[in-house]
């Protein structure tokens, strides 16, 4: 049987040209027109990268949703394809939880992440492929501003702006691209150090430092014969290992020298830790989650929700058309953060929002992890809420319409 391979570039970039006589794209400032995604490996640390994964594993539950807002500003889901391949799998090869994951991962490492949106013949969108490569260079070309990656497997491609969804942070100096992670280096460097030193110190620890004295003139042959026969004391003729135990005869004596190994102490090294967390905008307690009901809202509020407006804005603008966005079509990334708030919360919410029609119960079911019911999904509003000058009409019964007829005094 003959294995054939199939090119993962060739169904991705199938109809798009890899050679075209493009010129540089001239910036404002020049032509500082390539971006190479490797930051002086920081994501290689394992601070940085539990850092990147924390907000990516958050950031990947989103959920991304295609709406319309009508008249009054009310949203109304549009189940059509782009809605399923948003909610489920953006490509063949990924789910969305992964899609979302390896997007957010590649903005915080590279300060910028780039998506192909893959259209069909008809316009509509087949694919969303986030984009691992060597490097970019922006090129234009008839006008155009365009896109050319190299990819280290040697395949180059080149795709318009206007068809990649680009995220960035740190977005300042450079008119396209997001600054780099080079702010980073001063902390991660202190962190590497103090790594180093406690490696150090734990190796140490466990050497024998000391002094043969002889007790006696020895020849040079005879001394260096008593070395050898003291250090091969120390190990197993049988399996080559260190023993531990040594041997000594009267022409000498051992005499260990004793020091005082110097460690960073727990303050030191959380200091440097929280350094790099405070780069991404984190804590310890959301690290190991061991965050309260208002730390995740202040984490949510601050690192997480920036993300989904930003995705939001720019799927919206990159996937559907200016027809489709002047109707109110929108691609937006919601999230239940109602999910992590305390029983006690959950509780006042419910007995705030239900009677009031704002919430269904299968939405209040939601909030305590119990499945939905069947009828649950209709509003329902609670009949205790009267005018306040008809209370007693209502308390005794009274036909207001009736009473209004007669000419009846409600203040009676």
């Amino acid at each position: 049987m003959k294995l054939s391979f199939r090119s993962m570039f060739n169904r991705i970039f199938k109809s798009k040209s890899q050679n075209i006589i493009a010129e540089n794209f001239k910036l404002l400032n020049g032509y500082e027109n390539v971006f190479t995604p490797f930051d002086a490996n920081a994501y290689d640390d394992d601070t940085v990268r539990t850092c990147i994964d924390c907000i990516a594993k958050h950031c990947a539950k989103l959920k991304p949703k295609h709406i319309r807002k009508k008249a009054g500003k009310i949203q109304e889901q549009i189940n059509d394809s782009l809605d399923y391949l948003l909610a489920n799998r953006p490509n063949e090869y990924l789910s969305t939880y992964d899609f979302i994951y390896k997007v957010i991962s590649q903005l915080f490492a590279y300060n910028n992440a780039f998506i192909y949106i893959k259209f069909n013949a008809w316009g509509n969108v087949e694919g969303l492929y986030p984009l691992n490569f060597g490097d970019l260079e922006l090129k234009e070309y008839k006008g155009q501003l365009f896109c050319k990656f190299n990819f280290l497997g040697g395949e180059t491609v080149f795709v318009p702006y206007t068809e990649l969804i680009h995220l960035r942070r740190h977005f300042n100096r450079h008119e396209i691209y997001g600054e780099s992670n080079k702010a980073l280096k001063s902390s991660l460097d202190i962190l590497r150090h103090i790594k180093m030193a406690l490696k150090s110190a734990v190796i140490n620890c466990f050497k024998l430092w000391g002094i043969l004295k002889f007790n006696q003139v020895l020849r040079n042959d005879d001394l260096m014969k008593a070395y050898e026969t003291f250090i091969n004391s120390f190990i197993s003729s049988s399996s080559g290992k260190v023993s531990g135990l040594g041997a000594l005869d009267a022409k000498a004596d051992f005499k260990e020298l004793t020091s005082d190994i110097k460690t960073v102490d727990a303050t030191q090294m959380d200091f440097a830790r929280e350094d790099i967390y405070r780069y991404f905008g984190l804590s310890d307690k959301i690290i190991t989650s061991t965050y309260t009901e208002e730390e995740y809202i202040a984490f949510y509020e601050s690192v997480i929700e920036p993300i989904a407006v930003q995705m939001g804005l720019e799927f919206t603008q990159k996937i559907l058309t200016k027809g489709e966005r002047s109707h109110g079509n929108e691609i937006i990334f919601e999230s239940n953060r109602l999910q992590y708030a305390s029983t006690n919360s959950k509780i006042r919410i419910c007995q705030a929002l239900l009677p009031q029609g704002i919430i269904t119960i299968n939405e209040a079911r939601d909030l305590f992890g119990y499945g939905g019911i069947e009828g649950g999904d209709e509003r329902q509003i609670s009949l205790n809420f009267v005018n306040a000058n008809n209370q007693s009409m209502y308390q005794v019964g009274k036909n207001l319409q009736s009473n209004a007829d007669e000419g009846g005094d409600e203040d009676e």
